[in-house]
Protein backbone atom coordinates (compact mmCIF):
# COMPACT_ATOMS: atom_id res chain seq x y z
CA UNK A 1 0.00 0.00 0.00
CA UNK A 2 1.60 3.11 -0.94
CA UNK A 3 2.15 6.08 2.10
CA UNK A 4 0.10 9.22 1.81
CA UNK A 5 2.91 11.97 2.24
CA UNK A 6 0.74 14.95 0.07
CA UNK A 7 -3.14 15.52 -0.20
CA UNK A 8 -4.06 18.08 -2.48
CA UNK A 9 -7.72 19.77 -1.20
CA UNK A 10 -9.75 21.61 -3.40
CA UNK A 11 -11.18 24.75 -2.11
CA UNK A 12 -14.10 26.23 -3.66
CA UNK A 13 -15.10 28.51 -0.39
CA UNK A 14 -18.24 26.71 -0.45
CA UNK A 15 -20.01 25.96 2.99
CA UNK A 16 -18.43 22.97 2.54
CA UNK A 17 -14.76 23.96 2.21
CA UNK A 18 -14.03 23.76 6.33
CA UNK A 19 -15.66 19.79 6.61
CA UNK A 20 -13.06 18.92 3.33
CA UNK A 21 -10.10 20.58 5.50
CA UNK A 22 -11.35 18.51 8.49
CA UNK A 23 -11.18 15.15 6.35
CA UNK A 24 -7.93 16.30 5.25
CA UNK A 25 -6.69 17.13 8.50
CA UNK A 26 -7.75 13.45 9.94
CA UNK A 27 -6.07 11.94 7.01
CA UNK A 28 -3.01 14.06 7.26
CA UNK A 29 -2.66 13.26 10.87
CA UNK A 30 -2.87 9.63 10.67
CA UNK A 31 -0.60 9.43 7.79
CA UNK A 32 1.92 12.15 8.76
CA UNK A 33 0.79 13.74 5.28
CA UNK A 34 1.27 17.76 4.29
CA UNK A 35 -1.89 19.28 3.13
CA UNK A 36 -1.68 21.81 0.18
CA UNK A 37 -4.85 23.83 0.27
CA UNK A 38 -5.48 24.71 -3.27
CA UNK A 39 -7.99 27.53 -4.50
CA UNK A 40 -8.22 28.27 -8.59
CA UNK A 41 -9.72 31.37 -9.87
CA UNK A 42 -11.96 30.82 -12.52
CA UNK A 43 -10.44 32.85 -15.85
CA UNK A 44 -14.15 33.42 -16.46
CA UNK A 45 -14.18 35.73 -13.79
CA UNK A 46 -11.15 37.56 -14.93
CA UNK A 47 -12.66 37.72 -18.72
CA UNK A 48 -16.46 38.69 -17.18
CA UNK A 49 -15.16 41.27 -14.88
CA UNK A 50 -12.84 43.11 -17.57
CA UNK A 51 -15.67 42.84 -20.49
CA UNK A 52 -17.55 44.79 -17.77
CA UNK A 53 -15.19 47.50 -17.32
CA UNK A 54 -14.78 47.59 -20.80
CA UNK A 55 -18.10 47.86 -21.71
CA UNK A 56 -18.80 50.47 -19.23
CA UNK A 57 -15.79 52.23 -20.87
CA UNK A 58 -13.46 52.60 -16.95
CA UNK A 59 -10.16 51.86 -18.87
CA UNK A 60 -8.63 53.14 -15.85
CA UNK A 61 -9.32 49.47 -14.67
CA UNK A 62 -6.21 47.04 -14.37
CA UNK A 63 -6.97 43.76 -14.55
CA UNK A 64 -3.26 42.90 -13.37
CA UNK A 65 -4.34 44.74 -10.14
CA UNK A 66 -7.58 42.95 -10.36
CA UNK A 67 -5.91 39.27 -10.11
CA UNK A 68 -3.58 40.45 -7.16
CA UNK A 69 -6.05 41.79 -4.87
CA UNK A 70 -8.43 38.92 -5.90
CA UNK A 71 -5.75 36.31 -5.22
CA UNK A 72 -4.81 38.10 -1.65
CA UNK A 73 -8.35 38.12 -0.57
CA UNK A 74 -8.73 34.29 -1.51
CA UNK A 75 -5.27 33.33 0.52
CA UNK A 76 -5.99 35.15 3.69
CA UNK A 77 -9.57 33.14 2.98
CA UNK A 78 -7.98 30.08 2.75
CA UNK A 79 -5.54 30.92 5.49
CA UNK A 80 -8.08 31.61 7.86
CA UNK A 81 -9.42 27.92 7.29
CA UNK A 82 -6.68 26.37 7.41
CA UNK A 83 -5.67 27.98 10.60
CA UNK A 84 -9.51 26.91 12.08
CA UNK A 85 -10.00 23.61 10.54
CA UNK A 86 -6.20 22.00 10.94
CA UNK A 87 -4.20 21.52 13.90
CA UNK A 88 -0.75 23.27 14.09
CA UNK A 89 1.58 20.44 14.18
CA UNK A 90 -0.18 18.89 10.89
CA UNK A 91 2.19 20.95 7.73
CA UNK A 92 0.06 22.85 5.45
CA UNK A 93 0.62 25.19 2.29
CA UNK A 94 -2.17 27.33 0.11
CA UNK A 95 -1.85 27.91 -3.18
CA UNK A 96 -3.81 30.23 -4.92
CA UNK A 97 -3.82 30.13 -9.29
CA UNK A 98 -6.07 31.64 -11.89
CA UNK A 99 -7.21 29.45 -14.77
CA UNK A 100 -9.90 26.71 -16.01
CA UNK A 101 -10.35 25.25 -11.97
CA UNK A 102 -9.83 21.38 -13.04
CA UNK A 103 -6.85 21.72 -15.21
CA UNK A 104 -5.02 23.83 -12.36
CA UNK A 105 -5.84 21.31 -9.79
CA UNK A 106 -4.57 18.53 -11.94
CA UNK A 107 -1.36 20.51 -12.60
CA UNK A 108 -1.13 21.24 -8.79
CA UNK A 109 -1.75 17.62 -7.81
CA UNK A 110 1.02 16.86 -10.22
CA UNK A 111 3.73 19.40 -9.25
CA UNK A 112 3.71 18.78 -5.91
CA UNK A 113 3.31 15.04 -6.60
CA UNK A 114 0.35 14.40 -4.35
CA UNK A 115 -0.60 11.13 -3.45
CA UNK A 116 -4.29 12.01 -2.64
CA UNK A 117 -6.40 14.28 -3.73
CA UNK A 118 -9.41 15.37 -1.72
CA UNK A 119 -12.62 16.92 -3.27
CA UNK A 120 -15.98 17.95 -2.54
CA UNK A 121 -18.18 16.32 -5.18
CA UNK A 122 -20.49 18.87 -5.23
CA UNK A 123 -19.61 23.10 -4.49
CA UNK A 124 -19.92 25.94 -6.26
CA UNK A 125 -21.21 25.95 -9.29
CA UNK A 126 -23.67 27.31 -11.99
CA UNK A 127 -25.44 26.93 -15.50
CA UNK A 128 -22.12 26.13 -17.67
CA UNK A 129 -21.27 23.50 -15.19
CA UNK A 130 -24.87 21.70 -15.93
CA UNK A 131 -24.06 22.09 -20.07
CA UNK A 132 -20.53 20.78 -19.85
CA UNK A 133 -20.10 19.24 -16.65
CA UNK A 134 -18.84 20.17 -13.41
CA UNK A 135 -15.30 20.34 -12.27
CA UNK A 136 -15.18 17.30 -10.29
CA UNK A 137 -16.49 15.30 -12.83
CA UNK A 138 -13.60 16.38 -15.10
CA UNK A 139 -10.91 16.01 -12.22
CA UNK A 140 -12.40 12.43 -11.96
CA UNK A 141 -11.76 11.93 -15.93
CA UNK A 142 -8.31 12.97 -16.02
CA UNK A 143 -6.97 12.41 -12.75
CA UNK A 144 -3.96 10.21 -11.84
CA UNK A 145 -3.97 10.93 -8.44
CA UNK A 146 -6.36 8.48 -6.05
CA UNK A 147 -9.50 11.06 -4.95
CA UNK A 148 -11.54 11.45 -2.16
CA UNK A 149 -14.98 12.86 -3.42
CA UNK A 150 -16.80 13.58 -0.10
CA UNK A 151 -20.39 14.32 -0.69
CA UNK A 152 -21.00 16.90 2.65
CA UNK A 153 -24.80 17.75 0.83
CA UNK A 154 -28.02 17.52 3.36
CA UNK A 155 -30.63 16.75 1.48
Amino acid sequence: MKTIKRIVVGIDFSVYSAQLLEYAAAIAKRNSAEIIAVNIINKRLFESVQKEFEDDHLYMFSLDKFIHDETRRRKEKLDALISHWVEKQIPARTIIRGGVPYEEILKIAEDVDADLLIINSRGRTNFQDYMYGTTSEKIFGHSSVSILSLNLREY
